[in-house]
């Protein structure tokens, strides 16, 4: 039985999609001097584009351009301007898979990004649950998981991985407050236990 998913489309695109806003493409999209140093040795326009809004993708969203994925208009023409090649270009890369899959993993490295796995979601499990503790809403928890990762140089998960992320997390969240109940709980019957206890020994 297929999975199903708990964000809404909406939240996912907002998430996961690229902004088109011109101030927030001059945010996130400026292409630096490395950046342009390392788009100049590869192979043809279309190649030179593509390595170009990878690196950008995996900036900010934080993932890399998936397969057959065209930019937004206002993205791709933002990141051809400033590599000197025609938007058009894209329809070139896009062809070549291969090449998408060696640059997604080029740009990585070129970035110092790590994967998604057991390490990294362990890694965010104990950073996050104090303030899972104070909001587990999906959505905060959802952006909460996607800035943490951005800023700790980690490749954002995928949206299934995104929500198991999520729900793990409230769980873990909900587990330690219940747990700080338990013990509060022990704590309020022992203070009336001796307090009892004090009342009732006779004075000496």
């Amino acid at each position: 039985m297929a999975r199903r998913q708990q964000l809404t489309e909406t939240q996912v695109m907002e998430l996961f999609d690229p902004p088109t806003e011109q101030r927030e493409l001059m945010r996130h999209y400026i292409v630096s001097a490395a950046d342009l140093a390392a788009v100049r040795r590869c192979r043809g326009d279309h190649n030179r584009l593509g390595h170009a809004l990878m690196l950008c993708y995996l900036r900010f969203p934080g993932r890399a351009l998936r397969a057959g994925e065209r930019p937004p208009a206002a993205l791709l023409g933002f990141v051809a301007g400033q590599v000197k090649v025609l938007p058009g270009a894209i329809s070139d890369y896009l062809a070549g898979e291969r090449t998408r899959q060696r640059q997604s993993v080029e740009c990585q490295d070129q970035l110092g990004l790590r994967p998604f796995g057991k390490r990294a979601a362990a890694e965010l499990m104990g950073t996050l649950l104090p303030q899972a503790i104070e909001n587990d809403r999906l959505a905060f928890l959802a952006g909460l998981v996607m800035e943490t990762c951005r800023q700790r140089g980690i490749v954002v998960p995928s949206v299934a991985g995104l929500e198991r992320q999520c729900s793990q997390l409230r769980h873990d969240a909900r587990e330690e407050v219940h747990r700080r109940l338990l013990v509060t709980r022990v704590l309020l019957v022992s203070a009336s236990t001796a307090l009892f206890e004090a009342m009732a020994s006779p004075l000496t």
